[in-house]
């Protein structure tokens, strides 16, 4: 598994992953952009946000509490303090 818990995280590489998983420019994945409003966000592409994250961080979301957070700032969020966590045990 590629996870990075051993390194620092990179919000930037983060925001490629979730643009390309959304086949859009990285710029338009702003920390505000609201993922079902903005983004167009549906359920299929939430899974597969879900699997390129825990494939590349280790950590596992629910494509369901994905689509239910909002924002590319929330899932940013949730995902450094599982690393945290994660690196602190």
């Amino acid at each position: 598994m590629a996870a990075h818990t051993d390194q620092a995280f990179d919000a930037e590489e983060l925001r490629t992953v979730v643009a390309e998983a959304l086949e859009l420019p990285v710029e338009e994945v702003t920390d505000d952009a609201r993922f079902k409003e903005d983004l167009e966000v549906d359920s299929l592409i939430s899974l597969e946000i879900a699997v390129r994250v825990e494939e590349r961080y280790g950590v596992k979301i629910d494509e369901s509490r994905l689509a239910e957070m909002g924002s590319f700032r929330l899932v940013r969020e949730l995902i450094e303090a599982e690393l945290n966590g994660a690196s602190a045990t």
